[in-house]
């Protein structure tokens, strides 16, 4: 299964969803989850959720550029540079718009 070929209506299912293909895909397996990112009324940009993983793995996000840029570029496809709870559309086919 490919990046991105599942989606959820809910951003913190379906960035749960976007955590556990960093895991499947890259190997960054950690406890990171949503619900330690989002907070209502705040948004998640791509730098700070890149920076999240990696710290969470223990690394220094600093001296990670390049999965810095690799975690964000799958951020934005996903997302746009930010998100959060209150501005998050689901995918169409998961809605029905």
């Amino acid at each position: 299964m490919g990046w991105g070929t599942k989606r959820r209506v809910d951003l913190i299912e379906d960035l749960n969803l976007l955590l556990n293909d960093f895991c499947v895909q890259w190997g960054f397996c950690n406890q990171l989850r949503a619900e330690h990112l989002l907070q209502p009324g705040k948004m998640l940009s791509a730098e700070e959720f890149a920076y999240a993983v990696l710290q969470a793995e223990g690394m220094n996000a600093e001296h990670e550029p390049e999965w810095r840029r690799r975690m964000r570029k799958k951020f934005v496809e996903r997302y746009g540079a930010s998100v959060s709870i209150e501005s998050y559309v689901a995918p169409a086919d998961l809605t029905g718009r």
